[in-house]
């Protein structure tokens, strides 16, 4: 888990997200820590914020109780799960948006802008 690799206070800010998060539905939860990634744009160049911003999203998705199964069931879901460095995320992601190919392309051209 990536969360295990991070300093304290890193994991003191990430778990303070994922406590605020654990009761908002997915589209809400991806506004929340959209905001949250934004500063590290201000931190790094381009591509070390992105990398970043991924890690951060990553760090939360692993402290929320849904992440244990890993099954995408909403497609704001699906976003966020995309954006993370686990596999597992991504390949839930992929499963969710290969079954419902409405959302896919959506999300696809969303994403296509941010990675």
């Amino acid at each position: 888990m990536l969360y295990d690799k991070l300093n304290d206070q890193m994991r003191q800010m990430v778990d303070t997200y994922a406590e605020r998060l654990a009761g908002l539905d997915w589209s809400r939860r991806g506004a929340l820590l959209g905001q949250a990634a934004l500063p590290f744009g201000e931190r790094f160049d381009e591509e070390q914020a992105r990398l970043a911003g991924k890690g951060f999203v990553t760090a939360v998705l692993e402290r929320l109780p849904e992440a244990e199964t890993a099954e995408v069931t909403d497609a704001h879901q699906a976003v966020l799960f995309s954006l993370s460095l686990d596999p597992g995320h991504r390949a839930a992601a992929k499963r969710y948006l290969d079954a419902h190919p409405e959302v896919g392309a959506v999300v696809e051209a969303e994403l296509g802008e941010e990675n």
